[in-house]
């Protein structure tokens, strides 16, 4: 799988956040996050009283709302959100935010797969490419959350903007914090940008409702 390992805690001083190693337990999840893009997840994980527990999910329901839906409305991505967890508590898909996201068939690495001594806790799995349930995931793309410019710490507003929605909606999602989404997909387990694919099963399935440039169904 794609794996990119945060240990890290954010500590309020002030009104300011700064990040330790200490805290947040090391979990496997998709994306490469830049020094801000860090800050704006413990950030909000902390003014939102998020559940130590829930941190893998959270982080994985809000990489997929950033990348399917970063230059969407709020709407749309309440909406990615909501289709993501219709999925989760739906017997078709897996039972967690982390394995719907980034359900699809894997292939092992071919250095683990050369190596037959290797425990099968050892072994590496990939995506295969274009595969997977949310594309993003397994593009060939490397995955990363720009809040900023690395080499001069500049803050990329539209990502960053992008990038806090997506958390705090996440949150919420999963029934924290000081917000609530209602499922304004109407149950939807299915979706497209209806103004890029035409996708050959979205015929079997009846249109809920189009936000944006999606259309949701179910």
């Amino acid at each position: 799988m794609k794996r990119t390992i945060l240990t890290a805690a954010v500590f309020a001083v002030i009104g300011s956040y700064s990040v330790a190693a200490e805290k947040l337990t090391s979990f496997d999840h998709a994306a490469e996050l830049t020094s801000q893009a860090k800050q704006i997840l413990f950030q909000q994980l902390n003014e939102q009283n998020a559940h130590n527990a829930s941190h893998p999910a959270i982080t994985c329901l809000a990489e997929n709302i950033y990348f399917e839906a970063r230059g969407e409305s709020f709407k749309a991505k309440i909406a990615v959100a909501n289709v993501t967890r219709n999925r989760v508590e739906d017997s078709r898909w897996p039972s967690t935010y982390c394995g719907v996201v980034q359900q699809g068939p894997v292939r092992e690495s071919w250095k683990t797969r050369s190596d037959k001594s290797l425990a099968e806790s050892d072994r590496v799995y990939y995506p295969k490419k274009h595969r997977c349930q949310f594309s993003w995931f397994c593009d060939g793309a490397k995955d990363i959350i720009w809040a900023n410019k690395e080499q001069t710490g500049e803050t990329i507003e539209g990502n960053a903007r992008a990038w806090r929605e997506s958390v705090r909606i996440a949150i919420a999602a999963l029934g924290q914090g000081d917000y609530v989404i209602r499922d304004n997909t109407l149950g939807a387990t299915h979706y497209y940008n209806h103004n890029l694919v035409d996708p050959h099963w979205a015929g079997s399935f009846k249109t809920t409702v189009v936000i944006g440039n999606h259309t949701f169904k179910k």
